[in-house]
């Protein structure tokens, strides 16, 4: 990858995970003027970057899906205005983690990596990470204390397990310390804000580490393609 991809990627996904994070500050009703403001210039940046990696490297699939996510999101932040239904609301809310993970992996993408080459949960992992994000953008968006609460649950400590025993067994180096730290740190987040005082800030901390989970991870299994 020429490093001006390299580059390009890397400004696009920490713009990402900065509109991610302050779209959930929003939800929670910390700091909004500011927040707004910060997620409307992440989010304005992200387009320029994403259209400067394109005019780098079109052809590229994962650059492609990077362009259609980002053109699907600016249509959704359109439609959906400062107060969208929880439709919109959604589908913002996955097609930003889904963006961030494309990014990240295009990241990843860069040269092998440490990973191993025995890959016979991807897709369960993938699968169970897509259920997981689709329960939390309920949580977060439709109802905080619907049925799908224990269901996001126990699927968190899941996910934990499984992706703490993938960053120990399969990861060397940094990347797997971090994928095993962030795979623990989200679901202490998560039960600190239901059931600890100062729940706005554990679960902005839960949100900007579920972000951060989903885009190492996605970075990790790029390497290993």
């Amino acid at each position: 990858m020429h490093p001006r991809e390299t580059t390009a990627a890397a400004l696009g996904l920490g713009l990402l995970l900065a509109v991610v994070i302050a779209a959930a500050g929003i939800r929670l009703g910390i700091c909004i003027p500011v927040l707004r403001l910060v997620h409307r210039i992440s989010a304005s940046l992200e387009v320029l970057v994403v259209l400067w990696l394109a005019w780098l490297a079109w052809r590229r699939p994962a650059v492609q899906l990077a362009l259609a996510l980002t053109a699907l999101l600016s249509v959704v932040g359109i439609v959906g205005g400062q107060q969208p239904p929880p439709s919109i609301a959604a589908v913002n809310l996955l097609g930003g983690l889904l963006l961030a993970a494309v990014f990240a992996w295009i990241l990843g993408q860069k040269g092998s990596g440490p990973f191993s080459r025995k890959r016979v949960l991807t897709p369960f992992l993938l699968v169970l990470v897509a259920i997981q994000a689709a329960l939390g953008a309920w949580l977060a968006v439709v109802d905080r204390w619907s049925m799908a609460l224990p269901a996001h649950a126990l699927l968190a400590v899941t996910l934990a397990a499984i992706l703490g025993w993938v960053a120990l067994a399969r990861i060397n180096g940094r990347i797997g310390k971090v994928l095993f730290g962030l795979a623990l740190a989200v679901p202490i987040a998560g039960f600190t804000a239901l059931h600890y005082e100062y729940a706005a800030a554990a679960a902005l901390i839960h949100a900007a580490a579920a972000a951060l989970l989903l885009a190492t991870a996605a970075y990790a299994f790029a390497r290993a393609a």
